[in-house]
């Protein structure tokens, strides 16, 4: 193959160095995963390298199938079945398979996605006294998760000792890694950390992988973290070529522990490095490249470049600001029909609307709707997290794991076997206090002195007899797997069921489809066994579900990474939403990291970038809505005559305004949430928490809390009612 001629000068040289370490730092567009694969394609076609010695890591399981399929279309004639090409995650998996024997733990482990985890979570804080919705539980949680994301077991964790709350999520960390581990099972965090482990433990193990791979490549190296990071020096000896490719201006993975650090400092750990810059944008035209030149260069922890392009220059960058969030997405509808209108060849896919937090989607979703354009939210509820998706996985976890006490106590009284909550504690006591699981106590039940009625054990008796039959059909392997699962939850009454709820269409449809993903999987992978099949969908991510459905895709900025779209909308761009409340009251380092997220959103629009903000009161900032600082530092002029800092219609129309905000005071000053408000429209009266609220009809109560122009009050003789504070009929005592 004639690389030169397919690649610029800097692709060519990217693709074709003979540097033991290369760090590619390449700029949005401008073709790294062309260069990835091209550079797989050299060494296995140019200097020898089999295959088999060649790691490629990617950030998502949908760009590593893209990669796969691109590299065997540029080499067609060399087989690559042993090339790998997959995600952290993915290769830990398939690496612990093979080897976690080596902690003493069983090969047919399943993995845990986060509902699991919670789950999990909320068990232990019945057994500590506290009801499964007390927020202790979510807290917990996130003190394991980042714990974890470190690389830390509960005997590494870091925590202060004198503080209450730690020790009791400690408490929480340590039941929570027992019981896991009792019933065989992973959660994200232990894949990295468990091969981490190992590599450092078996040197044999170490040394086999290390020399078997002679070339690794990452991709999205800037959100690499210091655990992944460890497992890539400890995949490599001196022999080992290490390929990076990444941006420091598209970090945007910190607060899920990406260090920006190990791109930048790459040098400084494997030396020398060769490090080439690709500039040259081949997606968005030059007006778009140049609001995010000028965006990003307001960071300062960065590699400076600046993206340039060929194309012809295009439209200007839209800004629109609107006096509420109705209207901006009365016009992000109006504009997506025009642009359908004035291409016939657009397809609603190429178009994508991106916002910075979920809830900001609901009055664009309304407004959707009535006009009947179709449209996707990627980045909420995936597939395998629907209720009915995860109930038929929980029965067919327990098929083959009868230690899993979250897939049983999911489905125990699913179908209703009147089995209810007073019922299930029993059983975990019981079971806890025979040191078994709940599946594994009830197979025994029948010897034991119990406090469950008969009628329940014989429920189950059923279950077990139906479960029992179906898992001789799946060992005999005489049969279809996907259909002898399929007749399995149809024979337990599941289906039926479903057909006994709402909606029950769209469910049982989506069960279908979860048998035909799994016939799919088993064909396409015929080596594989339904424990992989569990494992690969738990590390599905939600990029991994886009799919080519002609629909506008509606997802936040974090998910849009790596995605190119023809028109780029992002929607409600005002300071404390995009970048967040929390960036501005923290540190620069968090503000950057708000700027090269917009950066990202920014970069990903091809033809037409469309930034859109409102100013209406908002009660996640306790505010009115300003314009994002970052418009400014874009270089794209705010509108006129639209509304002053206050929030009213301007007066002098004379000389009409062009609207400046004082970005640098407005950083100094940072609006809190305040204990009062003030509103002169109708009652003049100005509350503060504490205060005695007279109500014409309600009588008096006691004002709890302000949240912007809402006042919280619990009446004596009504309860709490949320009420304007400047309601004619209130007054103040």
């Amino acid at each position: 193959m004639d690389y030169e001629s397919k690649l610029n000068k800097n692709q060519f040289k990217a693709v074709t160095s003979s540097a033991q370490y290369l760090r590619i730092v390449a700029g949005a567009g401008s073709g790294k995963t062309r260069v990835l694969t091209y550079r797989i394609a050299y060494l296995i076609e140019r200097m020898n390298v089999h295959p088999y010695q060649i790691l490629a890591i990617t950030f998502t399981n949908k760009v590593a199938k893209e990669m796969l399929q691109r590299t065997t279309a540029l080499i067609p004639n060399y087989p690559l079945n042993e090339l790998t090409i997959s995600t952290f995650h993915s290769w830990c998996a398939r690496f612990l398979r093979y080897e976690i024997d080596a902690l003493g733990f069983p090969s047919n482990f399943t993995i845990m996605d986060d509902e699991d985890s919670l789950g999990l979570i909320k068990s232990i804080g019945e057994s500590y006294g506290y009801k499964r919705t007390d927020d202790k539980n979510k807290k917990a949680l996130d003190f394991i998760k980042n714990q974890k994301c470190y690389g830390r077991l509960p005997s590494e964790a870091v925590y202060n000792k004198f503080d209450n709350n730690n020790k009791e999520y400690m408490k929480y960390f340590e039941e929570y890694e027992k019981r896991k581990n009792q019933m065989y099972q992973l959660d994200f965090d232990d894949l990295l950390i468990y091969t981490i482990h190992i590599l450092e433990k078996d040197e044999v193990i170490r040394n086999k992988y290390a020399n078997r791979y002679k070339d690794i490549l990452v991709d999205e190296f800037q959100d690499t973290n210091d655990v992944q990071f460890k497992i890539l020096r400890l995949l490599c000896n001196e022999n080992t070529s290490v390929y990076v490719v990444g941006d420091p201006d598209q970090t945007i993975y910190t607060w899920r522990g990406a260090n920006q650090g190990i791109i930048m400092n790459f040098e400084k750990v494997f030396a020398p490095t060769e490090t080439i810059t690709l500039n040259e944008n081949y997606r968005s035209t030059p007006n778009i490249l140049n609001c995010a030149n000028k965006l990003i260069s307001h960071n300062i922890e960065r590699i400076p470049k600046d993206l340039f392009t060929e194309k012809p220059n295009g439209n200007e960058v839209t800004l629109k600001s609107f006096p509420s969030s109705f209207l901006e997405s009365q016009y992000i509808a109006n504009t997506i029909e025009e642009l359908k209108l004035k291409d016939k060849n657009l397809k609603y896919n190429d178009i994508v609307v991106l916002y910075r937090s979920n809830y900001l989607t609901l009055r664009l979703e309304n407004v959707l709707t009535s006009k009947g354009l179709p449209y996707r939210i990627y980045g909420g509820q995936k597939f395998y997290a629907r209720k009915e998706i995860k109930d038929c996985l929980a029965y067919f976890k327990i098929l083959f794991n009868e230690k899993d006490d979250i897939s049983f106590e999911r489905i125990i009284n699913v179908p209703r076997r009147k089995i209810g909550d007073k019922s299930i504690s029993i059983l975990k006591v019981e079971a806890e206090n025979n040191n078994l699981s709940m599946m594994e106590y009830l197979r025994i039940i029948h010897t034991k002195e119990t406090e469950l009625s008969g009628k329940i054990v014989a429920s189950l008796d059923d279950l077990f007899k139906k479960m029992d039959d179906t898992k001789s059909r799946l060992v005999n392997k005489n049969e279809s797997y996907s259909e002898v699962l399929d007749e399995f939850i149809t024979d337990i009454g599941y289906k039926s069921y479903l057909e006994d709820n709402d909606e029950t269409k769209d469910k049982l449809e989506n069960v279908t489809a979860l048998i035909d993903d799994i016939r799919t999987y088993l064909k396409n992978n015929p080596d594989s066994n339904f424990t992989d099949y569990l494992n690969n969908i738990a590390l599905i991510s939600s990029q991994d579900e886009i799919d080519d459905s002609d629909s506008v895709s509606l997802m936040t900025a974090h998910t849009a990474k790596g995605l190119e779209f023809k028109y780029v909308f992002v929607m409600c761009f005002s300071e404390g939403v995009f970048p967040n409340q929390r960036a501005l009251n923290e540190n620069p380092h968090a503000l950057e990291e708000e700027r090269r997220l917009a950066y990202v959103a920014f970069t990903r629009a091809m033809k037409g970038l469309y930034i859109t903000y409102n100013q209406e009161h908002s009660y996640v900032t306790h505010s009115m809505l300003f314009p994002s600082q970052f418009i400014e530092e874009a270089g794209i002029k705010l509108p006129r005559n639209i509304f002053s800092p206050l929030g009213f219609p301007e007066t002098n129309t004379a000389q009409p305004k062009v609207y400046r905000y004082d970005f640098e005071g407005y950083r100094n000053n940072t609006p809190k949430q305040s204990n009062e408000v003030m509103l002169g429209k109708s009652n003049n009266i100005t509350w503060h928490v504490g205060d005695t609220a007279v109500h014409e009809v309600f009588g008096e109560g006691k004002v709890l809390g302000i949240d912007g122009d809402i006042i919280e009050v619990d009446f004596k003789d009504y309860g709490r009612k949320k009420l304007l504070g400047n309601h004619p009929k209130l007054s103040k005592k």
